[in-house]
């Protein structure tokens, strides 16, 4: 392929010249007859423009500022792309929250972005529409994102069916879930009730499957969820053998409920969460939770994206990354 100096040589120019002609620099000034005997020569040799790389990468989430400073998944995802993008040399552009309270989308930032990375449960809707304006997107954690579309997350459906199969191994009958619904977002903001969560989908059928008792709180995500949810089984006289929590927040709230109340763990009642957040790890006792890779989630969506950009892959992927039972004081598949 010929070069800027291969045209300049047999033009009888600078290099210089050449590449401010082909890139039409309006500063320059150069006689007409010299500027078509560049374009001339360019075609001749059939001359290709070598496009530079946009390697930025535009985070799109629906969580706020005070959202993502506060919750310990939005801030590991965040941190996890932070660094995989420093590690490839690459670099993220100014977030672009959809919350609400941000007004409009800006599209020609979409746009402009060499590859974005959505992070939140929006509606299959929105992230169409988000990848008709940039076809370089990678979301994370919906496992509902279309077959089109890159995505990483994890079966949370599985995972709640493996776990659910170790508890009825101890010969453990009752089993309860607290967790919440959840919702989903367009590119207004605007939340709608989503109620398939996969945790509750997969206890429902495991519940129905084994012929045991629905023992079901969907109360919210909140740790005064967990701790309502104790009072409601104390009230009712009807604490069951194992609590399963749909996240570690409504974990905390409900261990923090059992202590008060002087009943013992695990002896008394068995405690699992789901997530593993950093932040679970450190309470006493110590809580048993399946640990859903939000930091994987994050270095490979910045890997994905960066194939993207190279272009060098064009089909989309689905990527499932294993989600594993971490066991501690609260819960144990062998006594």
């Amino acid at each position: 392929m010929a070069s800027i100096r291969d045209i300049a040589r047999e033009a009888n120019v600078s290099p210089g010249t050449v590449s401010r002609v082909l890139n039409n620099d309006p500063t320059l000034s150069v006689a007409s007859a010299t500027r078509e005997r560049i374009h001339e020569v360019a075609t001749r040799m059939q001359y290709q423009k070598v496009s530079r790389k946009n390697k930025t990468i535009q985070i799109i989430t629906y969580a706020s500022r005070a959202k993502e400073m506060s919750d310990p998944y939005y801030r590991e995802i965040r941190l996890a792309i932070e660094a995989e993008t420093t590690r490839l040399n690459l670099s993220l552009k100014r977030t672009i929250r959809i919350d609400g309270n941000s007004g409009d989308v800006d599209f020609d930032k979409v746009e402009k972005a060499g590859a974005i990375i959505v992070v939140g449960n929006f509606s299959e809707e929105a992230i169409v529409e988000l990848k008709a304006h940039n076809n370089n997107i990678v979301v994370i954690n919906n496992p509902n994102t279309p077959k089109s579309i890159d995505a990483v997350y994890s079966d949370l459906h599985y995972a709640m069916t493996k776990l659910l199969n170790e508890i009825e191994k101890l010969k453990l009958k009752q089993v309860a879930y607290i967790g919440g619904n959840h919702t989903v977002r367009n590119l207004t903001g605007a939340a709608k009730l989503y109620n398939t969560d996969p945790r509750f989908e997969a206890y429902k059928l495991w519940c129905e499957t084994h012929q045991v008792e629905n023992i079901a709180i969907m109360s919210g995500w909140e740790q005064e969820d967990g701790k309502s949810a104790i009072q409601h089984f104390i009230e009712n006289d009807k604490l069951p053998d194992v609590l399963v929590a749909g996240n570690d927040m409504v974990a905390i709230g409900m261990l923090q409920q059992l202590q008060s109340e002087n009943i013992r763990i695990p002896d008394e009642v068995k405690l699992v969460s789901f997530n593993d957040l950093e932040i679970i790890q450190y309470t006493v006792p110590s809580v048993s939770s399946v640990h859903i890779p939000v930091d994987e989630f994050g270095r490979t969506a910045v890997r994905m994206a960066e194939e993207r950009i190279n272009k060098t892959r064009k089909i989309a992927i689905h990527v499932v990354v294993e989600a594993q039972l971490i066991e501690r004081t609260t819960f144990k598949t062998s006594e």
